[in-house]
């Protein structure tokens, strides 16, 4: 073997040529893009929605209904040709998604477009789809409706005699695998399943029947999600396989043993923080009444309940508000817990249950998360994206910005990581790579 000594030395002019072109190469950076049909929205801080830091002066190039590049101007160059939208001093983030939602029968439409005027671009309906909703939620699959990216549970489980009322109630465990049969013959994404005693004023569904419903659930491939209350019914719940919850822990505080349980098991939690005070919050901040978007997304009738300034008096003394708030203390100090012990929290508003207004809501949620649970605005917003998504199916492409996943954006006028409150101002919102026309629906005058 030769001795590196014995190699000739290359001589002095080729070195200077070789490292003449490696300037030149490193000179002209990434390769031009051809920007023909392509949207690039260029010089806007990026929060991606995993929780990444965020990226400025970034560069996002969507073409058809996909991100194409995402990154920093040095490593995304403007493309030449296509639509170029100066982003200078704006805030891109995903489109968000939220994990806990309510659609009422006849109301889909406006209920939709509320959210995506707020730039909720996924939902997931969590066990209220009656009527004509199923079909409704088809249409929007097709295409025909305008709405978000839907991921149903169908009709949930309760009590026959439970909390809420109206839902499947089965009286046995073979009664319970056959409803599931049914529910997954309809296709549906997953199971919900109330397990709550509605301030121990109702019977919970038995243990044996949850257990069962898990079990044939998993036969058929299909994730369960649980409503919950009490502590001891998490334990339940994950005995039987349950790993995803909304909600969460209200009749006191978890102790160790529960915080290591949760980070072995990796479940996750979905608290609607927002709905769980807003029993009194409006009634508390009756400024809200004034709030454009807040008003647009309650139904008339309740509307008219809470301008009513006896009934906001009502809210306040009521004996059930003062045990709602004792619930949503433990709530919030548990909430705060998991995440600090790195159990994962997700993003579910319970948008069209009580006070809570359809696309308002979801921004409303994001401020408890941060201001009642403690997450920070960057983690909150992960918890709208890619950790909500990952909640949806194996492998989305949708909750985050990157290369090659939908063009589902979010663009906004201020920093949402210096209040997160921000969120509210959105310059513009895209949707599978198409700009929505925004707007403020009214409520739909009943049929004459």
């Amino acid at each position: 073997m030769k001795s590196l000594l014995s190699v000739p030395p290359v001589p002095f002019p080729l070195l200077t040529m070789v490292f003449v072109a490696a300037l030149a190469a490193c000179a002209q950076g990434p390769p031009a893009i051809d920007g023909a049909g392509t949207i690039t929205i260029a010089g806007a801080t990026l929060i991606d929605g995993t929780g990444a830091p965020p990226v400025e002066d970034a560069v996002v190039i969507v073409r058809g209904d996909r991100i194409e590049r995402a990154g920093s101007r040095q490593d995304v160059p403007v493309p030449e040709g296509g639509e170029v939208i100066d982003a200078t001093g704006k805030f891109l983030i995903p489109g968000l998604v939220d994990l806990h939602n309510h659609y009422r029968d006849g109301l889909e439409q406006w209920s939709w477009a509320l959210q995506l005027h707020a730039g909720v671009l996924t939902v997931r309906s969590l066990g209220s789809d009656h009527g004509q909703t199923p079909a409704m939620i088809a249409e929007a699959w097709a295409g025909n409706v305008a709405a978000p990216r839907i991921f149903t549970a169908g009709v949930g489980f309760s009590h026959p005699e439970g909390f809420p009322p109206g839902k499947l109630g089965p009286a046995t465990e073979e009664e319970a695998r056959e409803m599931v049969r049914d529910l997954a013959a309809q296709k549906v994404d997953l199971i919900k399943m109330w397990v709550d005693t509605f301030l121990d004023t109702r019977p919970k569904i038995e243990p044996g029947i949850r257990a069962a419903i898990v079990d044939e659930a998993a036969q058929h491939g299909i994730p369960v999600s649980a409503h919950v209350f009490f502590e001891d019914d998490v334990w339940q719940l994950v005995d039987a396989g349950v790993r995803s919850f909304v909600h969460g822990v209200r009749d006191g505080e978890v102790d160790d043993e529960f915080v290591a349980m949760a980070q072995e098991n990796g479940l996750t939690f979905a608290p609607a923080l927002g709905q769980a005070k807003t029993f009194w919050w409006v009634a508390e901040n009756p400024e809200l009444l004034d709030d454009e978007e807040f008003r647009a997304g309650i139904q008339p009738p309740l509307l008219e309940r809470l301008l009513d300034a006896e009934n906001r008096a009502a809210m306040l003394a009521s004996e059930t508000t003062a045990k709602r708030r004792v619930a949503f203390d433990y709530m919030a100090k548990f909430i705060r817990r998991m995440n600090e012990a790195g159990v994962v929290i997700t993003l579910g508003s319970d948008s069209g249950a009580g006070n809570i207004a359809y696309g308002w809501g979801t921004h409303h949620e994001l401020e408890a998360l941060v201001e009642d649970a403690g997450l920070t605005p960057l983690k909150a917003l992960a918890a709208a994206g890619a950790a909500a998504a990952a909640e949806l199916t194996d492998d989305p492409d949708f909750g985050s910005v990157a290369e090659g996943m939908a063009a589902d954006l979010v663009l906004l006028t201020a920093d949402p990581l210096a209040d997160i409150r921000n969120t509210r101002r959105i310059d513009r919102v895209m949707q599978a790579g198409l700009w929505l026309e925004r707007g403020l629906p009214e409520f739909p005058q009943p049929a004459e």
